[in-house]
């Protein structure tokens, strides 16, 4: 029997997967792995404009929101929890909605994802014009995301998919990034490549479009929020580094500026007061190489 999805193709690489030995098993996967990265490097246009959107939706106050079912629908949660930390955004700014609630993100939760008008009137409640819904299936045919998305082109916003079917249903869908990664190792199993892929593009979505939006300096995390001891460390050598200081004075700084980056090293660079720093960062838009005069 022909099986029509990708992902639930019979992969000839791993069809003696029950009698390969651990070593087999770890180069099998890994080969495999490989797969999914070529996937999403040749979908690297639809990434791109992906990134443009969702920067423009995050600079003009609007919402990002994530929503899928299964490991798609998880991969959408753990990208919303982690641009918190890593770039300081509020957790009303970037969310994520998963088919069967919070509670389907730690157990399964049978049929969520098959029923169409759930995905819609979640997205009815969330959503509105400009707002930018990144629908996550790799089926690119789960009925609770794709209603979702109908949903959130009636009220206005911008629509993203990300599956792993070139045939999925973009009826509405303005970006299609097609993560075209093929059988999985195991049969169906779209945890493994498809699951991949999926977290290489949303990593790429987000990152890109925090830089667009003057989130970093360079490649450093400047507004990373020093929430624990590590963190803490983390943002103390970030300001010894860029504002050319010992930790002594880093640290003093990131107190007097409020805990934030940004405006420690404004402070330390020009010898300015947290109020004029923060001025400067604004009308910088937030970029600090502008800020700085780099």
């Amino acid at each position: 029997m022909k099986l029509c999805l990708p992902t639930e193709q019979i992969n000839p690489r791993t069809k003696q997967l029950d009698k390969m030995t651990p070593l087999q098993l770890a180069r099998a996967f890994s080969a495999e792995n490989f797969v999914a990265a070529r996937a999403v490097q040749k979908a690297h246009r639809q990434i791109a404009a992906a990134i443009v959107q969702a920067a423009k939706t995050y600079q003009t106050k609007h919402k990002i929101i994530f929503i899928g079912a299964g490991t798609s629908g998880r991969l959408g949660v753990l990208e919303a929890a982690e641009c918190v930390p890593t770039f300081g955004t509020r957790p009303s700014e970037i969310i994520a909605l998963m088919a069967g609630g919070k509670k389907a993100v730690f157990r399964s939760q049978e049929g969520a994802e098959d029923n169409e008008k759930q995905g819609a009137r979640k997205i009815a409640t969330k959503a509105h014009p400009d707002d930018l819904v990144i629908g996550l299936t790799a089926s690119g045919r789960t009925p609770y995301v794709l209603g979702a998305l109908k949903q959130a082109k009636k009220l206005g916003a911008h629509t993203v998919l990300v599956s792993c079917n070139p045939a999925a249903d973009t009826s509405h869908t303005q970006i299609h990034i097609c993560l075209q990664t093929g059988a999985e190792a195991l049969s169906g199993s779209t945890r493994l490549k498809a699951g991949t892929a999926t977290k290489m593009a949303l990593n790429a979505i987000t990152t890109g479009a925090m830089a667009l939006c003057g989130k970093t300096y360079g490649n450093l995390m400047v507004d990373v929020q020093p929430t624990n001891k590590k963190l803490v460390a983390r943002a103390v050598k970030l300001i010894c580094l860029i504002a050319r200081t010992d930790e002594k004075t880093a640290t003093r700084l990131l107190k007097n500026s409020g805990g934030h980056v940004k405006t420690a090293v404004v402070m330390g660079k020009k010898k300015i007061s947290r109020r004029i720093a923060e001025n400067q960062l604004k009308k910088a838009n937030g970029f600090l190489a502008e800020a700085l005069h780099d």
